[in-house]
């Protein structure tokens, strides 16, 4: 009678190989996932800092006061401000992670300001969030 050890060993072969294909195929849904956690993380504190750009420019009434009150540079019509990962205020590009553009637009309507908000993650990807803000114009602010 004829041993079964060639036959077992090579099942074992066999399904060490199937392990290994699973822990690969799971090891890159696990970084799939980390990667989509990091951008909604990203989107989310793009929200965040569009939201507060918006309701400061509402408040303040235009581009130029909004940007003395918040900081950033201004650049003909448009508005830029830079913050860390923390969502703290920084000076200048070097140490920004994200990039906010606030960019006013014409309405055609007497009264009636409007502007673009754009969040950008600081690598020079495409635009994490953008936010279209209104806001009407009162006793003379704006």
């Amino acid at each position: 009678m004829r041993s079964k050890a060639p036959l077992t060993l090579m099942e074992q072969v066999v399904m060490v190989l199937v392990f290994a294909l699973a822990a690969a195929l799971c090891l890159q849904v696990f970084v799939f996932s980390n990667r989509m956690s990091e951008r909604n993380k990203d989107i989310d504190r793009a929200v965040l800092l569009a939201q507060n750009t918006a309701e400061t420019l509402k408040a303040c009434g235009s581009v130029e006061a909004a940007a003395e009150v918040m900081g950033g540079e201004m650049q003909q019509t448009l508005w830029r401000s830079y913050y860390d990962e923390a969502l703290k205020p920084v000076a200048d590009r070097p140490g920004a992670y994200y990039e906010v553009n606030t960019l006013p637009e014409h309405t055609g309507v007497e009264g009636l300001k409007k502007a673009t908000v754009e969040v950008f993650r600081y690598d020079g990807s495409e635009a994490l969030f953008s936010l279209t803000v209104a806001w009407q114009e009162v006793n003379g602010n704006g």
